[in-house]
Order: C-alpha cells, then sequence, then structure tokens
C-alpha cells in the first residue's frame, strides 16, 4: 500500500533530522508572543525529534535540515465556537483606530511580504523570513495549500516542508506578525488554486460554490486546519493577527452570482465558529472594490484592494470604507511566466517598485509585497491561466515572480531599492526631541554560495511503457475518461501526472482523430511516437505503416498530461481526454487505461528494480527515464539544472520531483536547493517525453537561466 506521508512530488523534501529550538529570544518578545496574557511560565529551549523521522532520514538522505523552532503556549482547552460580538472584538489582539490598525495596543503600519512555505525548503525558511525582516517588514504572510495538507479526502499531512505551525513559530522567534490566508482557494497561480484535484472525482463537482459536497469537504478541511491555526492567533500569544476569507472572489461572483454572497457567509461563519477571533478581511482587484464592499459577510469584515499600478483605489477604498485602515494586500512586485512566453510581461523595475512603495506610504496604506519571495512551484504543482481566446497557458516551474529575493533566495537591486525606502520612511516616521532617529533594521544575511557541479552524463535509459509493473492495474472503459474519474486513490481518482490510453486498431488504419484532450499529449503506434498533441484542438493525424501486434491490429497508445490545472477563473476542467478517438471516422471503443501519477514508491522502484540499459538510447525513442550519478565531495550548495538540448519532462534528484522543464521557455534551469543534495553520490533522474538532448546530459550551473533569449556562456568547474 503506497504510503501518502507527504505529496508524492514532496517527498524527499521534509525535513530530516532534530530541529533546534530557539534559544535566546527577548524578555519583551516572550511577553509579547511566547505567554498567554496572565501567564508567568517560561517556554524552554529543548531539543525535538521531527515526526517520522526514520522515514524522513530515509527519504532526504541530505544530514541535517536546521529550523528554528519554539513552543508558543495555548490554553489547556482549545476554544469552542464563539460568536462574533463586540466583546470577542475587544480581545483580538489588531484593532483600529480610525484610520490605523493597533496591534498588541500600538499604533502600527503594515509592512508585509508574501512567502509561501510550501514553496520553500523548510531549513530555509529561517533565511527567507530573517532577510523578509532585515529589509524593514513587520509582517509575513502565507497562502495555506488545501491540495497539499489533504492530498486524498480525510487523509491529512502537516509534516515536512507543509508544517505550517513550525513555518509560523519561526516568524514569531524573529518577532514578525503572522497573516494568514487559508482559501479555501488561494489562485497564487498554484495548481487548481490550491483546490484539491479530487474534488472533481464528482463529475457535478461546483468549486467555490454552496453546491453542498463542495461545502462539505471545505468543513472537514478547515476544522482540522483550525485546530493547528487558532491556537497560534495573536489573542493566544501567537502572532497571527489576521485571515483572509476566499480570495478575490468578487471577480468569480460573476459567473456563479446567485450563490456568491451565501457563500462567502458561510465561510466566514465556519471561520468564527471554528475559533477565529482575529482580523477577518477579503482581497479583490482595484476593479472590484465596490463589489466587494457589497458582498462582504460582516460589517466588521475589512476590505482589502490588489493591484500592481495604483489607479486611484486607495482614494476610493478609504472613500467607501471610512475610518477603517486602508491595506494593499497584494502589491505585485514582478510577474508570473507562461511556458512560450516572455520572461517577466509585466514587471516592475527598482526604480518603479521604489516609487510605488513611497507613494501608497505618503498615503496612508498598509501594504503587503506580493511577492516578497517566490520560492518554486516543485513537482507538479505549477497552475495556468485562460488567455485572451480562452487558450489553455500553463505556469513555468520557476516562481521567482521578479521578486525582492529571488527564486534562491538572493537579495536583487529590488530588495535594496525596497530596503532603503523602508529606511527612509522609517526614519522619518521616528521622531525623538523632534529629530529623526535612523531605523536599526538588521543585518542582511550573506546570499547562500552556490555551485556549478558540471556536466553529469545519463549512463542508463527504460522507456516508461516498460515501467507498467510498478503502477496500479489498469482500468477497463468503453470510452477514454478524464483522469479525475478513474477509481485509483481509494476511489477519490487521479489528480496529477501523466495517464496512458491504449487500444488496438486495424494495422491498416489511415487516419486517427483525437476530440477533447487536455493538457498535452502524444500519440504512439506500436509503442513509437508519431503525433504530437495538445490542449483543447481536434486533432486529425496520418498512421505511418507499422508492424502488426496481432493479426491485423497495432496497439494505439495516447499519453496525456496535466500540464498544471487553471487557477484563476473557470476552474472545472478534466484532464486526460474527456471526449472521444476516432479511428478512420469510426468512434473507437474498449480502452485500456493506466495512471502514471509519478509517486515516491513509483520513483524508488523504477530507480531500484527497472530493466534498465545503458545508453546512448535510440533515436525517436518516445517517453523514457534516464539515470545517472555525481559526486559531492563537501557540503553541498545551491545549483541550478540546465536542461538545454532536452525537449520536455520532469526532474527528479534523489527521489525529489523538482519540477517540469520545456524547451519552449523561457525557463531553462531548475532550482534545486541544497537541502535536496547530499555529500557524497547523488541520484539524478529524468522523465523525457520525446527525445534527450544529443548528450544524454545535463550540466549544473552556479546561475539560473530563466529568460532563454538572454543567455550568458553556461557556468562549469
Amino acid at each position: 500500500m503506497i504510503r501518502l506521508r507527504v505529496p508524492y512530488w514532496y517527498a524527499r523534501l521534509r525535513t530530516a533530522t532534530k530541529l533546534q529550538i530557539a534559544a535566546a529570544i527577548s524578555v519583551g518578545f516572550l511577553i509579547g508572543y511566547i505567554f498567554i496574557p496572565g501567564s508567568s511560565e517560561h517556554s524552554s529551549s529543548e531539543h525535538s525529534e521531527s515526526k517520522d523521522v526514520t522515514w524522513a532520514l530515509k527519504h532526504m538522505e541530505t544530514g541535517k535540515l536546521r529550523a528554528g523552532k519554539i513552543d508558543i503556549r495555548v490554553p489547556d482547552k482549545k476554544p469552542g465556537p464563539v460568536a462574533d460580538t463586540p466583546a470577542q472584538v475587544r480581545d483580538r489582539a489588531i484593532t483600529f483606530s480610525g484610520a490605523d490598525f493597533v496591534v498588541n495596543g500600538q499604533k502600527m503600519r503594515l509592512l508585509s511580504g508574501a512567502m509561501h512555505y510550501f514553496r520553500i525548503v523548510p531549513d530555509y525558511w529561517e533565511d527567507r523570513l530573517q532577510r523578509l525582516k532585515s529589509a524593514g517588514l513587520n509582517t509575513v504572510e502565507t497562502y495555506v495549500a488545501w491540495n497539499l495538507h489533504e492530498p486524498l479526502p480525510g487523509k491529512f499531512d502537516f509534516s515536512g516542508i507543509l508544517d505550517i505551525a513550525e513555518f509560523i513559530k519561526i516568524a514569531a522567534m524573529l518577532d514578525l506578525n503572522v497573516i494568514v490566508r487559508p482559501g479555501p482557494y488561494i489562485c497564487s497561480e498554484w495548481e487548481l488554486g490550491g483546490l484539491p484535484g479530487w474534488l472533481l472525482h464528482d463529475p457535478q463537482m461546483k468549486l467555490r460554490t454552496t453546491y453542498q459536497p463542495y461545502l462539505d469537504a471545505v468543513t472537514r478541511y478547515f476544522t482540522t486546519l483550525m485546530k493547528i491555526l487558532v491556537p497560534l492567533q495573536a489573542a493566544y500569544g501567537g502572532p497571527i493577527i489576521a485571515f483572509q476569507i476566499e480570495n478575490e472572489f468578487s471577480h468569480y461572483t460573476s459567473l456563479l452570482p446567485d450563490t456568491a454572497a451565501e457563500y462567502m457567509k458561510h465561510l466566514h461563519d465556519l471561520m468564527r465558529h471554528l475559533g477565529v477571533l482575529e482580523l477577518l478581511f477579503t482581497s479583490d482587484g482595484q476593479t472590484n472594490i465596490e463589489k466587494a464592499l457589497a458582498m462582504r459577510p460582516d460589517p466588521d469584515v475589512l476590505v482589502t484592494v490588489n493591484f500592481q499600478n495604483e489607479q486611484g483605489a486607495l482614494r476610493k477604498l478609504r472613500k467607501l470604507q471610512p475610518n477603517k485602515p486602508v491595506m494593499v494586500m497584494e502589491f505585485w512586485s514582478g510577474w508570473f511566466d507562461h511556458w512560450g512566453e516572455k520572461h517577466l510581461q509585466r514587471d516592475l523595475s527598482p526604480t518603479e517598485l521604489a516609487k510605488a512603495t513611497s507613494n501608497m506610504l505618503q498615503q496612508g496604506a498598509s501594504i503587503n509585497f506580493y511577492m516578497f519571495h517566490g520560492g518554486t512551484n516543485f513537482g507538479f504543482m505549477n497552475g495556468g491561466n485562460w488567455g485572451s481566446k480562452m487558450e489553455y497557458l500553463p505556469t513555468i516551474t520557476s516562481y521567482d515572480y521578479g521578486a525582492p529575493l529571488s527564486e534562491c533566495g538572493d537579495a536583487t537591486e529590488k530588495y535594496r531599492r525596497l530596503k532603503e525606502t523602508l529606511e527612509k520612511f522609517t526614519s522619518e516616521s521616528l521622531l525623538v526631541d523632534g529629530k529623526k532617529v535612523p531605523p536599526s533594521f538588521p543585518p542582511v544575511p550573506p546570499d547562500h554560495e552556490k555551485e556549478a557541479y558540471g556536466e553529469v552524463k545519463f549512463t542508463l535509459y527504460i522507456q516508461l511503457l516498460k515501467t507498467m509493473q510498478y503502477i496500479p492495474d489498469h482500468y477497463l472503459s468503453e470510452k477514454p475518461i478524464p483522469m479525475e474519474l478513474l477509481p485509483v486513490n481509494e476511489g477519490s481518482g487521479q489528480s496529477y501526472g501523466y495517464v496512458l490510453y491504449r487500444t488496438l486498431i486495424p494495422s491498416d488504419s489511415k487516419m486517427i482523430t483525437v476530440r477533447g484532450l487536455k493538457d498535452y499529449g502524444l500519440a504512439m503506434l506500436d509503442l513509437k511516437p508519431v503525433q504530437r498533441l495538445s490542449s483543447f484542438v481536434k486533432h486529425s493525424f496520418l498512421t505511418p505503416k507499422s508492424e502488426p501486434a496481432g493479426p491485423g491490429q497495432a496497439v494505439l497508445d495516447i499519453l496525456v498530461e496535466n500540464a498544471g490545472r487553471v487557477n484563476y477563473g473557470a476552474l472545472e476542467v478534466w484532464k486526460g481526454i474527456n471526449g472521444s478517438v476516432e479511428v478512420d471516422g469510426v468512434e473507437r471503443k474498449g480502452w485500456k487505461i493506466f495512471s502514471f501519477e509519478f509517486k515516491s514508491s513509483f520513483v524508488e522502484n523504477i530507480e531500484s528494480g527497472g530493466m534498465w540499459l545503458r545508453t546512448p538510447a535510440p533515436a525517436n525513442m518516445g517517453p523514457a527515464l534516464y539515470k545517472g550519478t555525481f559526486t559531492i565531495p563537501g557540503e553541498p550548495r545551491d545549483t541550478f539544472a540546465d536542461m538545454e538540448g532536452w525537449s520536455k519532462g520532469l526532474l527528479f534528484i534523489n527521489g525529489a520531483n523538482l519540477g517540469r522543464y520545456w524547451n519552449m521557455g523561457p525557463q531553462r534551469t531548475l532550482y534545486v536547493p541544497a537541502p535536496v543534495l547530499k555529500r557524497g553520490i547523488n541520484k539524478v533522474m529524468v522523465f523525457e517525453l520525446h527525445q534527450p538532448s544529443s548528450s544524454q546530459a545535463i550540466t549544473f550551473r552556479s546561475s539560473p537561466i530563466l529568460d532563454r533569449t538572454n543567455v550568458t556562456t553556461p557556468t562549469t568547474r
């Protein structure tokens, strides 16, 4: 039985060993964040084992992964359901004084940065949060990824890279406030906007609505999640000062106008019922402020705004929401990339970022920089969007975003200009005897060293279709059906990866037509590639002559990739083939369907027991896996895998799925964090859908290439 302790592509990104506990925290900070009001007990330093350490060590094999850990004391009895009453409002740590936020009795301008724990390996959490604080910010904001925390219905995981409580406690250790955006929908250029793919096992599913099966799933998830987050609220001595309800929902209401208000009210009441005491807010684009105000579920909910180029939104928000603070919940510091598009099409220059920040501060706004540090869409977790003509546009693996901190955590010119801007603002805000006081921001940690490990040759290969003994048994169906409807994963369907459709056709067939394929596919005849297929297009192609599989028969295989579900707009899209396949004008019946999900067990079994052959692999072989090794004599360092010459596929290092590559760009390298590597022999495996590079090797560089139109000479050792 497959053990889903963590989502399979994250299985080797877990914390591996003992987690150090913070030992030196100031007394003032302890009073504000570690103790319950009125408590006189001290939180002690100690060493503690991470959950399931033996399993984690087996799967990481990287030595120690450090993450600070502190205890935030909570009441012996966790809070039960509470009412949204004035008495409870007075107990909150964050309140309003006119147009100002008041946090723990002190007026405060919230200067926040967005970074998502699930896009950063755990032992870099403290480093990234320290860099955020050193830039002059006092708050960190994070989304919560439902689809990672509940990989199967009712089966939850909050360990390793998903240990949100640990991430929040490290923020508390650094004296940072925390804003949590739990969804259930988060957008974020993340697979299905953070919603689990198994929701679509219900063919009638209506996401982000009052459809009862959806609400039931949300209630189960929130009930589990809030048991973790509620005790970490500032009202109980923790750092969480605010929670968001849903995400940019005013845009979505045009699709569901009849249920929008009822849905938002349900989420509001559910969160309050489960013990959320702190501020609740919504966030919406600047063209939807009026709509957001009209549908907010309670007058106490703060409406905030999102934009990159402000167009009177702050003035409008102040007018429509008087005597409340103005908050920019998403000030877009850069932008994301789609495969095949230009890199950073909607970026801000460092000068533009600094100027816009100054302008917002002068208008009295609090700001959350989205993103402050983007991180990486590891595994299969990138999202996608609809283009202007409703074409499908998948997002790349890197979530660098052009943010102040790069994908690998380096301080950029944007970081330096932002820090200068905030230092100036803070200095002008701090007056002693009428004189400006220079701010005392913590020093910026040095960037992590990078290493160019050079070329790694692949010595072995195996065709994907020769690995079927390592996947679940096939499913028989009259017609092709989408992956979400397959009876796999305890009857919850397939969420990620690839699905293979196989049938027999007459060997003298001339024309094959595929309808309703989503997102990307490859047709093969008798194991040989014959046609590449793309999303939402009817494909008709001629069949070449082939050796018959039986008397007058040939094997037709169609391998289809879920390239990342759309995260914004219409979401109910099923992956695989949700249509028909015709052979010479006649719909083909009788299919075997196979799930290639690339779970950790699949990767492990292939590495150790597959029938590998010596390279070089023959030309035009089609989907195959290639493996090799390289040795690191000293302490591992961050590096970047250059996939130049390869076509389309996945990169695994020491079993960790680091994400997708695609030669259409703009991204050419994949980020490899040092904690994924280890001293000694490191295993590298590539799944290539089409054709490997002519050298059947990859090169590890010391710098990234995220814009293949602007490439410097690769660095090698």
